[in-house]
């Protein structure tokens, strides 16, 4: 199941499944609207029956010094970085109850670790969603539904256009981190992984 906001790019990964022989349902999807992401979620269980994991990987970013942000990107920042982590947890977690298990995976950041200059809403919203994370991983454990909290560190995506990518994780890192989490022993619950790149940037 493939929600984001932008159509084509769904489409294109709907393609990629499709090529490896498996099913892709596609759902443009605001994550920081509850009715859509109910709506969602709905569609996922009329088609699938069950939703066996979520990965809540929407982010958005303003920086610059604290006294300069705007009020309405700071406001953006909590709605997609927080907010909708919430929502979509919210909306999944009775059907994984119901199916007696489940997992959940947070897309932070190293900026959810350690506070930077000029990134106080980032920081502020990266900060929150790992308390969101092990709040919910205490709470639901013991319903079978694992919660995790991954945080790169710099990666070469769209995100940090326009920064070299040399030196910097790939999109395929954080995914082998997400599978990392998805593929443990039934017992064991990977709750935290900090991912940084091998051979960072000199600076």
């Amino acid at each position: 199941m493939l929600a984001a906001r932008d159509r084509g790019a769904l489409a294109d990964v709907a393609r990629e499944v499709q090529a490896l022989g498996r099913a892709a349902l596609v759902q443009p999807t605001d994550v920081t609207d509850a009715a859509q992401v109910e709506a969602l979620v709905a569609k996922a269980l009329a088609r699938f029956g069950r939703v066996d994991a979520l990965v809540n990987n929407a982010g958005i970013g303003h920086f610059g010094p604290v006294d300069e942000l705007p009020v309405e990107r700071f406001d953006a920042m909590v709605a997609v970085n927080l907010r909708a982590p919430f929502l979509c947890t919210r909306a999944v977690v009775p059907a994984m109850k119901r199916a007696g298990g489940g997992a959940i995976v947070n897309i932070a950041s190293v900026a959810g670790l350690v506070g930077n200059p000029n990134l106080s809403g980032y920081n502020a919203t990266k900060f929150g969603l790992m308390g969101f994370t092990e709040a919910t991983m205490l709470e639901l454990r013991h319903a079978g539904i694992k919660v995790a909290v991954i945080c790169p560190g710099s990666t070469a995506t769209d995100f940090g256009s326009g920064r070299d990518a040399v030196g910097r994780l790939a999109a395929s890192d954080v995914a082998a981190a997400v599978l990392a989490v998805l593929t443990a022993t039934p017992n064991a619950l990977l709750s935290q992984i900090h991912l940084r790149p091998l051979r960072p940037p000199a600076r």
